[in-house]
């Protein structure tokens, strides 16, 4: 989302197009206030497997300690051979593999990725002595590629659809909300007859249209489904009450 903002950004700067600015500035603003929030929860996810590793292996050295200590006490007479060495066993001598948490997450490097490809994309575009149409071309297929990437994610929730038979995985609202937002701007790129914006967002458009048949069609499969049990339940309650009331009248 981060990358996909920054890069329409960087295309309404240079077609000079406030509906596309003002479209994603908000969302860049709370892409940044996300990814934060994905960074600390992934950071402290981290903290507390750490901390139960080592709660954990120091608990398993308590535990080995005070049973060296009841067979100590246990021994003949409660006497140790002071001639042979307390050897401990390979099973108390094995570690537990702890390594602690990384500075930085794997969500941390996966954005400074992102932020640095765009760094260098801007860099080549605006820096290097070209004219303004070849620096929209540049901008438009990076951002075309970033959001067909962004539009496509829904893909894996259609095969997980086909594979299962169970709409359950579509969120309704940010199906319906993503397939409206792409034919709006579909309908905006006609009347301005920019091709840079109407073929990711046709994309995105198809792509949505796609989730609502298949949440359509599995969504009545089950509710014809849960209509049969529910009949079945409601004759079969109606068969045995009326056989117990047949057994009442005998």
């Amino acid at each position: 989302m981060t990358g996909n903002c920054v890069g329409w950004l960087a295309y309404s700067f240079i077609t000079l197009d406030l509906f596309v600015f003002f479209a994603n500035a908000p969302g860049l603003m709370i892409s940044i206030w996300l990814n934060v929030g994905a960074m600390k929860l992934q950071y402290y996810e981290e903290i507390v497997k750490y901390s139960s590793i080592q709660f954990s292996s120091a608990k398993s050295d308590d535990d080995d300690n005070g049973e060296d200590e009841r067979n100590f006490g246990n021994d003949a007479g409660g006497v140790q051979d002071l001639n042979q060495p307390n050897v401990p066993s390979e099973e108390n001598t094995k570690e537990v593999p702890c390594v602690p948490p990384s500075s930085l997450t794997s969500h941390e490097m996966m954005l400074t990725q992102i932020v640095m490809i765009w760094i260098g994309i801007l860099s080549v575009a605006t820096l290097t002595p070209v004219i303004k149409d070849d620096i929209k071309v540049v901008i438009g297929v990076a951002v075309n590629i970033n959001l067909i990437f962004f539009y496509a994610a829904p893909l894996s929730t259609i095969v997980d659809v086909l594979r299962t038979k169970n709409s359950s995985s579509i969120h309704f609202w940010t199906m319906v909300m993503n397939t409206i937002n792409s034919f709006f701007w579909c309908v905006y790129s006609f009347a301005i007859q920019d091709y840079y914006i109407l073929i990711p967002n046709g994309l995105g458009f198809f792509f949505g249209v796609m989730q609502m048949i298949l949440y359509t069609c599995f969504r009545q499969k089950e509710d014809i489904r849960a209509g049969d049990n529910a009949e079945q339940f409601l004759d079969d309650t109606g068969h045995s009450r009326g056989c117990t009331e047949e057994n009442e009248i005998i």
